[in-house]
């Protein structure tokens, strides 16, 4: 069964496009058997990353996979432009719940966030977005337009 989501994101954060493969949790019984995964597999999902313009498939083939590690993910070998000699978007796959031993916290981009209650309305699902968690930290970086969420990120 194929389940697709689209969803908005924030200013930086990859749109989610299309959503391959769900929980066990969410999906129970028969669902899961159509989905074409087994239940040892784990789940992942597919999202468009901006490129920036890619005048051919061979310098999307080239750029790809490093594109897709700076997000934690897979280079699919699919892209697309969107804005012709503009912009281009690559499709990632990534885990739907990163299981690394390894974790790397950085700061992300959330818009402005103007207070402590802000940030905890904001924050998690803004470092979501980006895979990670967020560690409770934030900080203004251009007052009135532009904050940071410390996410922390599994590898």
């Amino acid at each position: 069964m194929d389940r697709r989501i689209m969803l908005a994101g924030v200013v930086g954060a990859p749109l989610v496009t299309a959503l391959t493969a769900l929980s066990e949790t969410v999906l129970a019984g028969p669902a899961l058997a159509d989905s074409g995964h087994s239940s040892g597999a784990p789940a992942k999902f597919k999202v468009n990353i901006p490129a920036g313009p890619l005048w051919s498939n061979d310098l999307a083939q080239k750029l790809g996979p490093a594109i897709a590690a700076a997000h934690f993910g897979t280079f699919t070998g699919q892209w697309a432009t969107v804005i012709p000699g503009q912009m281009s978007v690559i499709e990632v796959e990534l885990p739907a719940q990163p299981a690394g031993a390894v974790t790397h916290t950085m700061d992300v981009p959330a818009g402005p966030i103007w207070n402590n209650d802000d940030a905890k309305a904001k924050c998690p699902a803004i470092c979501a977005s980006y895979g990670g968690t967020w560690n409770g930290q934030w900080a203004t970086v251009i007052p009135g337009k532009l904050s940071v969420a410390g996410c922390t990120f599994k590898l």
